[in-house]
């Protein structure tokens, strides 16, 4: 009965738009809320409630992961917007419920935070206090990305007005501050989390046996929600973002060299249950019952290929043919003429229900090329080390693995830039390193060249802010523009 009362939370608070409205909520549902609030099951199932929503095929269950930001990368052989034309018809409401559902969720996230401080003693096992660190955490990485994506890149624009950083269940117009401010904020609550998932002994991070069914049920499966090691990784992509490599170094490699995370045998690649995800490498995913659904809609498609039959295989990215992830994560769809990934395409091969519905969220390939490229202008040789060994993992069989030991500063970032796109292919994160990076011309797979790029401007990288934003929240006049 919680469960169905908590959809009917969730959908009530889904069903708006506007900032103004985020908590625009029935009296009736309120009281619901009120029930929820007295039990340790209400909690979570709130707590499951938003995860569900992480999933909308708005947010991680597509656009955010394999979808819209994939297609802006380039990574497809379809754009989903010719010249970046954000104000056209055709994308600005796939724009909107980005931006629309994301702070729908972040409103019942704080709705369970409201109160979850108070109510401790409902939990047992410290699950109160993983309870509070998870949406700490997913408020944190919801608002973080928001910025990435509504808010210019944030070398040189940290004054700038941004977005809102939604704390609290009211029902007011939260303002749009800073970006750095925003930054201070994710940071904030970062930094809550990780002393409540470490002082309340989180399995992932201590060990501790859970079960899959009764009273452990709920600490189960702990890299498919947020986590302690969670926030250490978003704190490294974060401090990445923001240009402070000594901080994304230092957590990237608590990561490495701390985190239980293993690089993914070539063993279980082939075979007739093969791991596309690489699955002992995940930091976070998360579950998208509905993924098999998605990928013969969208994988199927002439849009998600890399290739028309002309032939380009993604070797100018994929330069080994020996790469784990050339070999195992696209497929040669000879009958209808086209390169797609198969990277989301476990359904005929797993009978495990998690792997057949994973989507990464952060792995640990990507803490690698954080600290690779934090090294490169004082410790290159570091570098190259940790470069060489994401490669050894990806099955290169050269001594060098393709990384020169006299490579330059220049040619180190590049193998970083060209690593990321292969290791987050799919994933939705090389458009946000190319936006870091500012980079004013990106490589595209082509069907007609190997060495095509697209010519990118700044205002490219930053999506505009849904209209009713613009004209109902609480905005700077001089910023009511952006």
């Amino acid at each position: 009965m919680k469960k169905v009362i908590y959809s009917l939370l969730t959908a009530t608070l889904l069903g708006f738009s506007a900032c103004s409205e985020w908590l625009d909520v029935a009296p009736s549902t309120e009281k619901d809320r009120d029930d929820l609030i007295e039990t340790e099951d209400g909690f979570k199932q709130m707590l499951y409630g938003t995860y569900i929503n992480m999933i909308n095929p708005s947010l991680y269950g597509h656009q955010l992961t394999y979808g819209m930001f994939e297609g802006l990368a380039r990574n497809y052989v379809w754009t989903p917007i010719q010249n970046y034309n954000y104000l056209s018809t055709d994308i600005r409401p796939t724009i909107d419920a980005i931006w629309s559902t994301s702070y729908n969720n972040i409103a019942n996230v704080n709705s369970i935070l409201k109160d979850i401080e108070s109510r401790k003693s409902l939990f047992s096992n410290g699950e109160g206090d993983i309870l509070e660190a998870e949406a700490l955490t997913m408020r944190a990485f919801t608002h973080f990305d928001l910025l990435r994506i509504f808010a210019p890149a944030y070398t040189g624009n940290e004054k700038t007005i941004s977005i809102p950083y939604v704390e609290t269940y009211e029902r007011v117009r939260y303002p749009h501050i800073t970006e750095e401010n925003v930054v201070k904020k994710i940071f904030t609550d970062l930094d809550k989390a990780e002393k409540l998932f470490k002082d309340a002994g989180d399995p992932i991070l201590t060990g501790r046996t859970t079960t899959s069914s009764g009273k452990g049920e709920f600490l189960a499966n702990r890299q498919y929600r947020f986590n302690y090691w969670a926030v250490q990784a978003l704190k490294a992509r974060v401090y990445m973002y923001i240009n402070n490599k000594s901080e994304a170094l230092n957590y990237a490699m608590k990561v490495i060299e701390e985190g239980p995370f293993a690089w993914v045998d070539a063993s279980v690649l082939t075979g007739n249950y093969p791991d596309r995800v690489f699955a002992s490498e995940l930091i976070c995913a998360l579950n998208v019952p509905k993924l098999s659904t998605y990928y013969d809609t969208y994988f199927t498609s002439e849009k998600y290929s890399l290739s028309d039959g002309w032939g380009i295989y993604g070797l100018s990215v994929f330069e080994d043919s020996n790469d784990y992830r050339y070999l195992y994560l696209l497929k040669n769809d000879k009958k209808n003429n086209k390169v797609i990934s198969s990277k989301y395409d476990q359904k005929p091969h797993s009978t495990s229900t998690l792997m057949k519905e994973t989507v990464p969220l952060i792995r640990l390939g990507e803490m690698y090329l954080i600290a690779a490229e934090c090294n490169i202008t004082q410790e290159p040789n570091e570098a190259i080390r940790l470069l060489r060994e994401l490669k050894l993992h990806r099955g290169y069989l050269s001594t060098d693995k393709g990384i020169a030991a006299d490579a330059s500063e220049t040619q180190l970032l590049e193998y970083v830039r060209k690593e990321t796109r292969k290791e987050t292919y799919a994933e939705g994160q090389t458009f946000f390193m190319y936006k870091r990076l500012k980079l004013n011309a990106i490589p595209e797979f082509s069907p007609w060249s190997s060495s095509m790029t697209t010519l990118m401007k700044p205002e490219y990288y930053t999506l505009p802010l849904p209209e009713d934003e613009k004209e109902y929240g609480n905005i700077p006049s001089s910023q009511t523009g952006n």
